[in-house]
């Protein structure tokens, strides 16, 4: 991210004029993503709001203390990982020299120590690792929230949840530990998006039965399919609907969107007719975040 980042002094160190940046901003052809740093707008509007958040970190860090390390939200933005609702508007550092938190309008630099091996290097910055940016979020989160990043983590290797358990017992004196404790404990990395770990969370909040995660249909045979979630003793499938599937050109493997759609029937009739399923219940992101139609749509089809 930090590449795209085109900065006031570069541009006079190559003999440019500073003032142009400024009218081209005004002009429309870049935003001002922090003072002196600015991004062509195309490049940003391209962005979704975790790269644009972590673009906005590398525009503002070099600016601040050399000892500052990138935390909490904006070092999972740097580390590449998604968040359940919007993105911070300051830019999160702990500033280990400090003794107390200090916040502005860009930048929120928290009071706290670091150990040695919590320290990593991302594009040249130095960024809390994983393990300790996901706990010191997750201790502020609740479990929906905390299920999206903890999920994504165990399930792109970022962390084990043993190294979880050790960062959460490491602080286990701060607040919000124990949240953060019960988090690590549901986190599960076969969720296999953050959809399905939000679905998971509200499912679990409901207390209805937990469900199993990516089983395959049939258990041996020709494979129709691995579901999302699958309750055997009610006879039903989950499977949440995320329109990732018919947008992204990668996920379509050169079909059309309506042959997706298509062939996302023929899987689900294929699913009906398997032995023991009596239903298959979908649902879309909007479903699950809003929690009330996702949980009728199972209640409904018998999971108790």
């Amino acid at each position: 991210m930090s590449a795209i980042v085109v900065r006031r002094r570069d541009v006079v160190a190559a003999g440019g004029d500073s003032s142009t940046l400024e009218r081209e901003a005004r002009r429309g052809i870049f935003v001002r993503v922090a003072p002196g740093a600015y991004v062509p707008t195309d490049t940003w509007r391209s962005l979704d709001a975790g790269q644009q958040h972590a673009t906005r970190v590398h525009a503002v860090v070099p600016r601040l203390a050399p000892d500052v390390v990138v935390s909490h939200e904006s070092a999972l933005a740097v580390h590449g990982f998604p968040l359940l609702g919007s993105w911070p508007e300051r830019v999160h550092v702990v500033a280990p020299r400090r003794e107390r938190d200090k916040v502005d309008a860009r930048v929120h630099q928290h009071a706290m120590a670091l150990a040695p091996d919590e320290l990593g290097d991302v594009d040249g910055l130095r960024v809390a690792v994983a393990r300790r940016a996901a706990v010191d979020v997750v201790r502020r989160r609740d479990l929906r929230g905390a299920a999206v990043l903890l999920d994504h983590g165990l399930r792109t290797g970022a962390f084990t949840r043993a190294q979880l358990e050790t960062a959460v017992t490491a602080r286990r004196w701060v607040q919000g530990s124990r949240r953060a404790a019960v988090a690590v404990a549901f986190a599960d990395g076969r969720s296999d998006s953050p959809g399905e770990s939000l679905s998971r969370a509200v499912i679990h909040g409901a207390g209805l039965t937990r469900p199993m995660l990516q089983e395959r249909f049939p258990e041996v045979g020709p494979l129709i399919g691995v579901v999302d979630f699958w309750w055997p003793e009610f006879g039903v499938v989950g499977e949440f609907d995320g329109d990732v599937k018919y947008r992204d050109a990668s996920l379509r493997r050169g079909r059309s969107p309506e042959q997706v759609v298509i062939d996302e029937k023929r899987r689900e009739d294929a699913l009906r007719a398997s032995p023991g399923v009596r239903t298959v219940v979908r649902w879309t992101w909007a479903d699950a975040l809003r929690g009330e139609p996702l949980l009728r749509a199972l209640t409904r089809a018998g999971v108790r």
